[in-house]
């Protein structure tokens, strides 16, 4: 299950979109850092930490590294990586 749900994201769009995600979150980060900061402040670690997690994801995924075990597929799932960075862009975009 974990292999084919990793496969449906191994497209070369989905890699663009991956890299164009990773490379936008993290210009938020360099190019706003008091805001963006001030924001990380006033919400939960978690939160944090699956952001930071999430452009991670996105930048292994968009620059097209094969990641072969399962168990490193599941952790570093493409699906996760765009909830989270999607959330995120939405919350700072709104805020």
């Amino acid at each position: 299950m974990i292999n084919s749900l990793y496969q449906l994201v191994n497209k070369g769009s989905l890699r663009t979109l991956s890299f164009i995600l990773a490379l936008t979150l993290t210009a938020f980060f360099f190019f706003n850092i008091n805001q963006f900061s001030t924001q990380l402040r006033a919400v939960e670690f978690y939160y944090v930490f699956i952001l930071i997690w999430s452009v991670g994801i996105l930048w292994i995924h968009g620059l097209g590294f094969e990641i072969r075990a399962t168990l490193w597929r599941l952790i570093f799932m493409p699906w996760i990586g765009y909830l989270a960075a999607i959330i995120s862009l939405l919350h700072n975009l709104l805020t």
